[in-house]
């Protein structure tokens, strides 16, 4: 998946790329050549320096990646901005402190050290700066009122794509004359049915160099998801996307198996603090298991520590709502830093599931969804996962239209599935378990 095309807005993509190599490459070049020419260090030392300082730069850019300052929103609000930016060197600098004092080796020397918060400073500043005030493109939309109406709508939630509406048309006003309103690109509506003509005068002004696209790409790119508005069953047949073959799922699995066997082994204590906690509650079984739809439909059962009071075989299944009065308040805690799905790590390692993917649903609801949404099914072409993309992205389903919210994601990460995709999900879920954001 293109992540600067699709999950990342360009602008964001480069600020996070320059950054990276402004703080792990530049900055590090400049203190360790101040810090050789000040003590006529040997070329060993510049050299050990340098690593030193480059480690520290990847550091703060994972420290300032989860403090949220590649959101583009937030690089437009100043004043949260600023507090983010002070707040992220503060943590970095009380880390280093206390690494340095437990470990005086890593120490890159006095005056590196007083030159990075400074230099970060520097380069935080000047870069978002470039990033909020360039110019915003032009956009022409082509279509019905209402379409275009819904569509710069959908535009102005997203500023971060840093487009402009300069002009609407109709599919019977399309022309040259387009292209002296000085826009950068046109987007067509979904529902828009150019006749020979109108379609002519866009091929032309396509090959003139504007650039042309659907609401349906657009909406992608910028969402992160498939509005289920915008396709229909060609849609997926002409669609570039979903070449989801064995030799990239084979890879997958390797990952899941690799991946899985480290998680257990780090969290192995974790988890033997919840089997104490649950059992010493003492409110019914350790795990909780229960039938999931996995891949291409079959059944499996997914394991879970159990945070809830336990219920009759018979009850008829329900989503968890945000006061559930059967979680119990160990089980609260778990499931606000998701402790309680750590045992899939066992449904991963035997092939039932992945670590990432779109989650497993209970096969009352996948019917009960079936039903009221269309292409549900297709979500199940691919492994359920321990994470996902709609995790990460939106919040917990526990409706039909937010269920239908969650499968726009879910098809999302089916279309686009790489490992590259995988690695950004499993990032972003770190930053999700440590704030707790998301828990139901």
């Amino acid at each position: 998946m293109d992540l600067c095309g699709k999950a990342l807005p360009p602008k964001a993509a480069t600020l996070l790329g320059s950054n990276t190599l402004l703080l792990v490459f530049c900055v590090p070049c400049v203190l360790a050549l101040h810090s050789l020419n000040a003590a006529h260090a040997s070329a060993a030392q510049f050299t050990a320096t340098l690593v030193k300082l480059a480690a520290i730069g990847l550091f703060c850019q994972a420290v300032f990646y989860y403090a949220e300052l590649y959101n583009l929103r937030i690089a437009r609000e100043a004043r949260e901005q600023t507090w983010r930016i002070f707040g992220a060197i503060g943590i970095v600098m009380l880390v280093l402190a206390a690494a340095f004092a437990l470990i005086p080796s890593l120490n890159p020397g006095r005056d590196a050290i007083l030159g990075l918060p400074l230099a970060s400073l520097l380069v935080l500043l000047v870069t978002r700066q470039i990033a909020v005030v360039s110019r915003p493109a032009k956009v022409a939309l082509i279509g019905p009122e209402e379409s275009c109406k819904s569509l710069a709508e959908t535009i102005r939630a997203y500023p971060e794509w840093n487009l402009k509406v300069a002009a609407t048309f109709r599919p019977d006003e399309i022309d040259h004359s387009i292209a002296d309103h000085l826009v950068d690109r046109v987007i067509m509506c979904t529902d828009m049915h150019p006749d020979p003509t109108a379609l002519e005068r866009l091929i032309d002004l396509k090959l003139s160099g504007l650039r042309v696209e659907s609401a349906a790409q657009f909406c992608e790119k910028a969402t992160g998801r498939i509005d289920l508005a915008h396709i229909d069953p060609m849609w997926f047949v002409l669609s570039n996307g979903f070449d989801n073959n064995r030799h990239k799922l084979l890879a997958k699995r390797c990952f899941d198996l690799a991946g899985a066997t480290v998680l257990l082994i780090l969290t192995l204590p974790l988890m033997l603090l919840a089997t104490l906690a649950i059992a010493v509650e003492g409110k019914g079984p350790l795990l909780y298991r229960q039938k999931r739809v996995g891949r291409h439909g079959r059944f499996f059962e997914i394991l879970k520590f159990r945070t809830m009071v336990p219920v009759s075989s018979g009850a008829k299944p329900q989503w968890t709502a945000d006061s559930d009065r059967r979680i119990t308040p160990l089980g609260r805690f778990m499931r606000t830093f998701r402790i309680d799905e750590l045992p899939q790590l066992f449904n991963v390692l035997m092939g039932e599931m992945s670590l990432v993917g779109p989650r497993p649903e209970q096969p009352y609801f996948c019917d009960l969804l079936a039903k009221e949404i269309p292409f549900y099914h297709q979500r199940h072409t691919v492994p359920p996962g321990l994470t996902g993309w709609a995790q990460v992205r939106f919040r917990y389903g526990a409706s039909i239209e937010e269920s239908k919210k969650k499968l726009e994601y879910d098809l999302f990460y089916v279309k686009n599935l790489s490992m590259w995709l995988d690695i950004a999900i499993a990032f972003e879920t770190l930053k999700v378990v440590l704030i707790g954001k998301g828990a139901k």
